[in-house]
């Protein structure tokens, strides 16, 4: 009976001792392991920085289309249908492919007497169609094309870079070169060495890159072009990059 409690007892003392060294050895430091940034005992230094890029558009999207108002909605669909196949002929025309030209609203509404008389005195129609120009060079000659056509509203127009992922990629490499040179004059100024970068964060907004309406002018006669500007944008990128401090 003794034997077996002795026996029990140097089982327990044992297991206990290997707990006790395992925990031990968890909570040590682990050698090699990487610094994590958010521990305040860290040295490091943080900085955000922005780098900008400018780019020349090389894409227009021209908004136009065609409202018409007829006593009969036979009437004032044959009428729209015939402009808009008219303005689509003048497109393609140009050089515009189908695949560039989109439809992006139809609508038909009733309209009424004016007063108290809620009769309907007619229809209006209204097609809108969306335009990619690939040539900004034919932009203007494309607004003037379908107005000549039938076009009987300009909606505007808005520019874009055919590869913004690259534009993007080159303005946040600049960023992280900005970042670099703040933190070594922060490292300067505190008389300590700059090591290497702990982590970078990415915080540009990342959504499709849509830009301005730009310039667009109708001429004020039938024989005068619309000049159409594109101009230049600016794409910022923003990071946050943790540089480790010796």
């Amino acid at each position: 009976m003794s034997q077996t409690v002795r026996a029990l007892g140097a089982m327990a003392l044992g297991a206990l001792i290997v707990a006790v060294a395992a925990l031990s050895v968890r909570s040590g430091p682990v050698s090699g392991a990487p610094t994590d940034p958010s521990d305040p005992a860290t040295h490091a230094i943080t900085v955000s920085a922005t780098g900008t890029v400018t780019v020349v558009p090389d894409i227009a999207r021209v908004y136009l289309g065609v409202t018409v108002s007829k006593p009969t909605v036979k009437a004032a669909r044959a009428t729209a249908a015939q402009s808009m196949n008219q303005i689509i002929a003048r497109l393609k025309a140009l050089g515009i492919a189908d695949a560039d030209i989109k439809t992006t609203n139809l609508s038909l509404y009733p309209q009424y007497a004016v007063g108290s008389d809620r009769r309907v005195v007619g229809y209006q129609i209204s097609e809108q169609v969306q335009i990619t120009v690939r040539d900004l060079d034919k932009a203007g000659d494309v607004v003037d094309g379908a107005t000549a056509a039938g076009a009987t509203n300009v909606n505007g127009i808005s520019f874009e870079v055919s590869d913004p992922a690259k534009a993007m990629n080159d303005a946040r490499a600049d960023a992280v070169s900005a970042a670099r040179v703040s933190a070594q004059a922060l490292a300067d100024a505190a008389k300590v060495s700059l090591g290497t970068v702990i982590s970078i964060t990415d915080a540009t907004q990342n959504w499709p890159i849509y830009y301005g309406s730009g310039e667009m002018r109708l001429g004020a006669a039938s024989d005068l072009a619309t000049p159409v500007e594109p101009g230049t944008q600016d794409l910022n990128a923003n990071v946050t990059v943790v540089f480790e401090i010796n």
